[in-house]
């Protein structure tokens, strides 16, 4: 495209975004999205239009889920704060400051404008982002997390990261079945990403189908030959396997009492290791540790 096909371009995007705020609507979703090569310029007119538009909230919305695509998460937050002081009630604002909000570490704050999304207007999005909070910023908050997954699966049935992240905790707590069947829509959904192979391949091997689990296990090596993801998988295999193992004591089957082998005692060392690393406070060794025996 040459120069005056940019400059038309750009005037095009001028006119449309002050023709939506002159009619009332929000101009964000037209202009900024995750990843979108538009949204500099766009985060650029939102700019200019709101320095003689100040008193459209609309603008306001539309600039914090720019900056906020951009990483500028203080201003995004500062941007959707304003919208809920001029508008209390509007979902959107909520979510994109709980979104800005927990990048910038501000988690209690981030969960209650989640909850305010949800209670406003519930979408797969916030549902979503209330989920993942608990899991990775909260202890014991589990249920909660599948709530808020199975939640935004109800509102978005190919909402790709709400399948895995319930799949994770359902092989958290061992219920290899209910993993199975959301990591095999994953990887229906998104067949591109290689962590799917390896997903449905574990939870195959948990359920006992040991041939299955190591056609996917390999198509999954194949396409992501980085050996710390083969080092992970391999080792919750093995897991699996030692805990399937049958353990006699006085002619019976008892689950202590077994005589160990060099490979249970090698297991078990790389427990204590792990164990020790994390207890003091080495956890970057101690996940290393973890996903390669090796490294014990």
């Amino acid at each position: 495209m040459g120069r005056a096909g940019r400059y038309a371009g750009g005037f095009m995007a001028w006119c449309c975004l002050c023709l939506m705020v002159a009619c009332g609507e929000p101009a964000g979703d037209a202009y900024c999205e995750a990843n979108g090569k538009g949204n500099q310029q766009a985060l650029e007119l939102l700019t200019n239009v709101l320095e003689k538009k100040r008193t459209q909230p609309g603008l306001y919305l539309a600039r914090a889920r720019c900056l906020y695509f951009l990483g500028s998460y203080a201003e995004a937050l500062q941007d959707a704060s304003e919208v809920i002081r001029r508008l209390p009630n509007k979902a959107d604002a909520y979510l994109i400051r709980a979104k800005a909000g927990k990048m910038l570490g501000q988690i209690p704050q981030a969960l209650d404008d989640y909850s305010t999304s949800i209670r406003l207007h519930p979408s797969a999005e916030a549902h979503y982002g209330r989920g993942l909070t608990y899991v990775r910023e909260y202890q014991g908050k589990d249920r909660e997390a599948i709530d808020d997954f199975t939640a935004a699966i109800r509102l978005d049935a190919r909402h790709v990261g709400a399948y895995k992240s319930r799949a994770e905790i359902y092989s958290r707590h061992e219920q290899y079945q209910n993993a199975l069947q959301d990591s095999e829509v994953v990887l229906r959904l998104d067949p591109a990403t290689p962590n799917a192979y390896c997903n449905v391949g574990f939870a195959h091997y948990a359920l006992g189908h040991d041939a299955e689990g190591r056609k996917f296990l390999n198509t999954c090596y194949q396409k992501d030959p980085d050996p710390n993801t083969r080092g992970y998988y391999e080792t919750e295999v093995r897991k699996v396997l030692v805990a399937r193992q049958p353990r006699r004591n006085s002619g019976g089957y008892q689950p202590e009492g077994r005589e160990k082998t060099p490979y249970d005692r090698d297991m078990e060392r790389q427990q204590n290791v792990y164990e020790s690393l994390r207890n003091s406070g080495f956890n970057d060794r101690a996940e290393a540790c973890r996903t390669d025996g090796s490294k014990c």
